[in-house]
């Protein structure tokens, strides 16, 4: 999963991964967790692109990867101890790739996105963090403004499935 170069760095450690993972995105392997330090450092600098890092926005993660890993604690840990205020999203995005078929690339802007917009905001500063990932990752721009709008979709069809249970939205 690293470079060869990088791989010597790799603590060995990895992250199984939950029946939701492969539901969700169809995550059918353990993933390195050096690989999900990096992927979760570049979401924090990407949401934190605005010079805050929202609690909303932190917990939206930490909520996901609860779902997606066993014992997520470790890396959850870790991530708090994440400087990504000096983050390089471009050294981080290098540092990241998966030997299983998921678009990772259209996977972690698409959370990037999820994740700025958890603190009811998507600050245009935000959306710049995510275009320049997008450039890094040579993801297309029609392909952002598609991931923004299915994450725009997802909140709107929520609150509509909240109203119709009748729950307070």
């Amino acid at each position: 999963m690293f470079p060869e170069k990088e791989r010597n760095m790799s603590s060995g450690k990895s992250l199984q991964t939950t029946k939701y993972a492969q539901h969700r995105y169809n995550i059918t392997q353990p993933i390195d967790f050096d690989v999900a330090v990096n992927y979760g450092g570049a979401l924090m600098a990407i949401a934190g692109a605005d010079g805050q890092l929202a609690d909303a926005e932190f917990q939206w993660y930490v909520d996901e990867q609860e779902l997606l890993f066993v014992n997520p604690q470790e890396y959850i840990e870790v991530l708090h101890q994440f400087d990504w205020k000096n983050a390089n999203i471009e050294e981080l995005l290098k540092g990241i790739s998966y030997d299983f078929s998921i678009n990772f690339r259209r996977t972690m802007l698409y959370q990037a996105i999820k994740m700025s917009r958890a603190d009811g905001s998507y600050h245009e500063k935000e959306k710049a963090a995510v275009a320049k990932a997008a450039e890094i990752l040579g993801i297309e721009r029609s392909v952002v403004v598609s991931l923004e709008s299915v994450a725009e979709m997802e909140e709107s069809t929520e609150r509509l499935r909240l109203v119709l249970f009748e729950t307070e939205v």
